[in-house]
């Protein structure tokens, strides 16, 4: 029997102009948007539509507006029955409020809170990443491994497929690997626009200041078991869910062995929503056979709920 998971991407997606098309023109859609700008404390919709690309990119910025972008898309939809959620990073955010671990408005609240809490955890300069192209996790690891000293780190900390992993550390080593990339073995390592060491074991510095402001939220048992990041299993204890999310935070993103887990379950249709289909592409990478949708635009949810 066919079976569906519904999937939302993480930082990089996001662009300026993201879910103009859908203000006030879905009327769904239009009250998520709505409620991100009542629930925060800036100018959201600005933000997502006209503001910078630096300003939009700040991460305390990025991670409301690629929820709130994600979630009003996914209101839109009509019918939309699915047998799991998961997310990229940021995007399990999504996936717990599609499973109605996380009400919308918290949610929003606890990303924010979150994009702050990592951009002030190091100052500007200390940590980075950058995507190793051409090279499997045990070649990256062990690269890793040498590259590390006791001062400084660098670590796997997005597994995204078969040949792209993302490392995470200290500037200076992630530096050095983008300098001599090639003669270790690489095809490609590319530095990305971030300003921290995200998904690195440098980031459980925030993670006691994380964990007391998301008690303050109700934590539901999910509706669709969410394919955590940390272990790669659907889970729907609250709980366990509200445990890997703190976790989440200085964890590699095992997304080759979420998505493969989800294909052992029986998935055959994987519906990204949101911004971008850089899950979508991730996905065919992982696996040529399964069915992959993308729901980006006013259009895509138009085309959906036609055809349901």
């Amino acid at each position: 029997m066919s079976k569906t998971a519904i999937i939302f991407p993480g930082q990089g997606s996001q662009k300026v102009g993201m879910a103009n098309d859908l203000y006030e023109h879905d009327e769904v859609a239009t009250s998520i948007l709505n409620q991100a700008q009542q629930a925060l404390d800036f100018d959201i919709l600005e933000t997502m539509f006209t503001d910078s690309e630096e300003k939009l990119g700040q991460t305390e910025n990025t991670q409301p507006a690629l929820l709130t972008h994600s979630i009003a898309l996914f209101n839109a939809l009509n019918d939309l029955n699915a047998d799991y959620t998961m997310g990229h990073s940021l995007g399990e955010y999504a996936s717990l409020v599609a499973s109605s671990v996380l009400k919308f408005e918290d949610a929003v609240k606890i990303v924010r809170k979150r994009g702050q809490l990592m951009a002030e955890a190091f100052p500007n300069g200390v940590g980075s990443m950058a995507a190793v192209l051409g090279l499997d996790y045990e070649e990256v690891d062990a690269i890793c491994k040498q590259l590390s000293t006791e001062e400084a780190i660098i670590e796997p900390a997005n597994i995204n497929s078969p040949g792209q992993i993302v490392v995470s550390g200290h500037k200076n080593v992630i530096d050095q690997l983008v300098a001599e990339g090639k003669s270790l073995g690489a095809k490609r390592v590319l530095p990305l626009a971030v300003s921290g060491p995200f998904h690195s074991s440098m980031m459980q510095v925030i993670k006691d200041d994380f964990a007391s402001f998301i008690d303050q939220f109700e934590w539901q048992d999910a509706q669709y078991p969410v394919v955590q990041n940390v272990h790669a299993k659907g889970e729907t204890d609250a709980k366990i869910i509200k445990a890997n999310m703190i976790e989440q935070l200085y964890s590699p993103v095992q997304f080759i062995d979420s998505t493969q887990w989800l294909i052992d379950q029986g998935v055959d249709h994987f519906i990204e929503i949101g911004p971008g289909k850089v899950l979508s592409g991730l996905i065919k990478k992982i696996n040529r056979n399964v069915k992959v949708t993308s729901i980006q635009t006013l259009e895509d949810v138009k085309g959906w709920n036609e055809n349901d």
